[in-house]
């Protein structure tokens, strides 16, 4: 997991992903019943943990990129005094943090977790966590679910939706190129952003990148492994039942004290 594959896509990041919110009452909503502060980890641009702050909840936000920091900064300028307070962001490393506090809650959105390739990686993670997880605190991960049809195409190509880039005024189309690696549990992907400037000059920029996929069993018992008891598998943030094609793996783990 290295800060510079995730600082060159920052600036498109909130064009591709900003709209991106079915999952943010989700977590508010557990953020709001926890009863402390709230620790975001790979926070990003701030998409969900400012949300978290507007509502009254003490957050910080840590993540590695110093670009998608600047940008969250950025953003948390313009906000009330009150939530600006509430808010505090940090660069640092997911494997291996210290804040010196522990929290009511901490969460990881959006299958930022999936970034880090190996089970020492994960395991470092966990750790943390658990480390600055007050007692029973409650922690909530957010994986992809993986599919057995679409693993065994190994390799595939998608054309994926365009998006509006509101600073430059124009649509960039997205496509990506997957290759499975069965053996590993890895998905590596290189996405293709590309558009036609107002000069009329086509742009292409290439962004690769790779992720760890687990299946839900496996999940369950690495957080066992590191201090946790999983309460509850939803399939999707309405709290439905994970089911095999419900795309999404979201645990509800408490730290056992």
């Amino acid at each position: 997991m290295k800060e510079a594959v995730f600082d060159r896509i920052a600036r498109l990041y909130d064009c591709e992903q900003g709209g991106v919110a079915e999952d943010i009452p989700f977590y508010v909503e557990y953020a709001k019943n926890c009863g402390g502060e709230v620790l975001e980890l790979a926070c990003g641009t701030g998409r969900a943990l400012i949300p978290i702050a507007r509502e009254g909840v003490k957050i910080a936000g840590l993540d590695i990129s110093k670009e998608m920091l600047d940008i969250a900064r950025k953003k948390i300028e313009k906000l009330d005094e009150n939530t600006k307070g509430d808010i505090e962001i940090a660069q640092g490393d997911m494997r291996k943090f210290e804040l010196k506090r522990k929290f009511s809650m901490i969460y990881i959105a959006f299958r930022s977790f999936q970034s880090l390739l190996t089970k020492q990686d994960q395991g470092a993670c966990l750790e943390c966590v658990n480390r600055h997880l007050g007692d029973s605190g409650l922690f909530i991960l957010d994986l992809f679910a993986p599919r057995h049809d679409i693993l065994a195409q190994v390799k595939r190509s998608l054309n994926l939706d365009k998006f509006y880039d509101k600073k430059n005024h124009l649509y960039i189309n997205r496509r990506c190129e997957d290759e499975y690696d069965l053996a590993n549990q890895t998905l590596k992907e290189n996405r293709f952003y590309e558009w036609t400037d107002k000069n009329d000059k086509f742009h292409r920029e290439i962004w690769s990148f790779e992720l760890a996929y687990l299946f839900r069993y496996e999940a369950e018992l690495l957080l066992e492994k590191y201090g946790f008891k999983v309460e509850n598998v939803f399939g999707n943030f309405d709290k439905s039942p994970y089911n095999y094609h419900s795309g999404e793996q979201i645990f509800v783990a408490k730290k056992v004290s």
